[in-house]
């Protein structure tokens, strides 16, 4: 059986329900996910009337929907689609401009609204971005994809925009109020990947899931608790992280990444922690423990490979990076060899569940 990852979220429901929900063989609506070097995961959405097409990261680590607005000259949007307001019947503007931050890159533009398509969901009067301009440029020129669809609390919505997929549970788009990640980290794989709504697919998983409630309204965030490698123990009184599907590496503390890397064995070129490609089978595994329950990472789940002058290199997924409100971004690096579920009870508690691969 399958074992690659899948994520969740569940509403309005208790955690049985939930389990029973997922031995359904009910067929779901979703959206094929693309899989550019086993960092980003992306589908297809539709903006406007008629439909302007776009491939969007579908992010847990994040809010807001911003795509390219044609009213940016920058070259990065030159090069994506670009929504082009003028063009639909049913834009409405709002004479209002915003601002996302992202740890890495600023992102502005203007507020509008229009009718969003996901999976054949059309999402009526969704509140989104049109990037007029951004810090980093490099950082999106090679980008696949054109924006991003936020999957996270409203509460960390810029501008108080309320999400796309808590705008389709609103408008009774979906029938159970869950959404699943089906990621495949095999290039040479039929199917890189779902999102699926409503449900999920008992096909790609398998096992027994570990109870983890999460622990702070905004991101998908709970308690860790504890890294070892090579009998080194890393986050040892417990520490807080987040599940990031927008971002492909493993983010920690500096001097707990550092550590890592010098165990794994890396060397930095260029800025990057490289190892030797023939090396991946050797690597020391990584054992996350989540609700008392050891994930493993080899070498080939935590080894990015990526071509290089004509060849195929290799780099460590492990970054350093000190976040104030948690301690650990995990990353699909991480999510890639694990099932995550998550709910939200009426009274807004998220849980997550883990299955080991």
């Amino acid at each position: 059986m399958d074992s690659t990852p899948q994520c969740l979220t569940k509403v309005d429901t208790n955690l049985q329900e939930l389990l029973s929900l997922n031995d359904s063989d009910d067929d779901f609506p979703s959206v094929i996910l693309s899989n550019y070097q086993n960092i980003n995961y992306y589908g297809v959405i539709t903006i406007g009337t008629p439909p302007q097409e776009f491939k969007v990261i579908f992010d847990t680590g994040s809010a807001n929907l911003w795509i390219p607005s044609k009213k940016c000259n920058l070259t990065a949007c030159l090069i994506h689609n670009q929504y082009n307001s003028t063009a639909s019947n049913t834009y409405i503007a709002k004479n209002a401009l915003i601002q996302i931050k992202y740890f890495n890159s600023i992102i502005d533009g203007l507020i509008s609204t229009d009718i969003v398509n996901v999976a054949g969901f059309n999402v009526q009067n969704q509140t989104f971005a049109e990037l007029t301009n951004m810090s980093n440029e490099e950082l999106f020129l090679p980008a696949p994809f054109d924006g991003i669809l936020g999957l996270a609390y409203s509460y960390i919505s810029d501008n108080n925009i309320i999400p796309v997929f808590d705008n389709m549970v609103n408008q009774n788009l979906v029938s159970s109020h869950i959404f699943s990640f089906y990621l495949n980290r095999d290039p040479s794989a039929e199917l890189d990947g779902e999102f699926i709504l409503g449900g999920s697919d008992p096909a790609h998983y398998d096992g027994n899931f570990t109870y983890v409630p999460v622990t702070h309204k905004g991101f998908w965030q709970f308690t860790m608790d504890k890294i070892e490698v090579n009998n080194i123990s890393l986050c040892q009184s417990s520490c807080q992280a987040i599940a990031d599907t927008g971002m492909g590496e493993t983010y920690g503390p500096t001097s707990d990444v550092k550590t890592i890397n010098e165990l794994i064995g890396t060397t930095n070129i260029d800025g990057m922690e490289r190892v030797n490609c023939s090396r991946i089978p050797e690597l020391p595994t990584i054992r996350f423990i989540l609700g008392g329950k050891a994930f493993n990472l080899t070498g080939k789940d935590y080894i990015i490979q990526f071509p290089d002058e004509g060849n195929t290199s290799c780099r460590s997924s492990f970054l350093g990076y000190d976040f104030k409100e948690f301690n650990w971004e995990l990353g699909v690096a991480f999510i890639g060899i694990v099932f995550t579920s998550s709910l939200i009870s009426k009274t807004i508690e998220w849980d997550l569940l883990w299955q080991n691969k």
